[in-house]
């Protein structure tokens, strides 16, 4: 008969192989669903703590611009640029105003002047006005020579032109005459 070889040793081996197979499936089971808890946690907390080192690197790069003087200078800067512009422009046009109200002005009250510096005695036509220059020429005829002079003394000092010229007298039958050009002053 052939003898049948029994190796225990072996059989008890691949026994407790089962075993520990059985009882390592088991702890498996208990233990993969704690680890995969840990294993979300521990990815959230990184996602976290990435996101917050996020937040701080932004907002330090806000406290440094905020910090840095030289945003504040070019801010400073471009405001002082645009009012330098606003008060050359404001500036412009009050000058504008003012040369506009300077302007020699021919009205019906400063031709009246001009007739009311002869008197009586002298009579006045008027012949053209330079409105770009302020000349105004016109001719005043007397029927005496001497009320001429007169009345040049009286245009000059009345305070209207700033300059009083006159070409010379020219007589005829109506009497004397003369061709003044004069230039209105800038009303004061």
């Amino acid at each position: 008969m052939a003898m049948k070889q029994n190796n225990f040793y072996l059989r008890w081996q691949k026994a407790a192989g089962a075993a520990k197979t059985e009882s390592r499936s088991k702890d498996l089971r208990a233990v993969v669903p704690g680890i995969a808890v840990v294993a979300v946690c521990m990815a959230g907390w990184g996602v976290m703590v990435l996101h917050t080192s996020m937040l701080k690197s932004r907002r330090q790069n806000i406290l440094n611009w905020c910090a840095d003087n030289s945003a504040t200078y070019l801010s400073s800067t471009l405001d002082a640029e645009e009012a330098a512009e606003f008060r050359s422009l404001t500036d412009y046009a009050t000058g504008m105003t003012n040369l506009l109200n300077s302007y020699p002005d021919v009205t019906s009250t400063l031709l009246h002047r001009i007739e009311a510096a002869g008197g009586a005695s002298i009579s006045i036509q008027f012949t053209s006005y330079n409105a770009s220059t302020g000349e105004l020429l016109f001719n005043a005829n007397s029927s005496q020579v001497i009320d001429i002079p007169t009345y040049i003394r009286s245009l000059q000092n009345c305070g209207v032109f700033s300059t009083v010229s006159y070409t010379g007298y020219t007589a005829d039958d109506n009497g004397y005459s003369i061709d003044l050009r004069c230039i209105l002053a800038a009303p004061q």
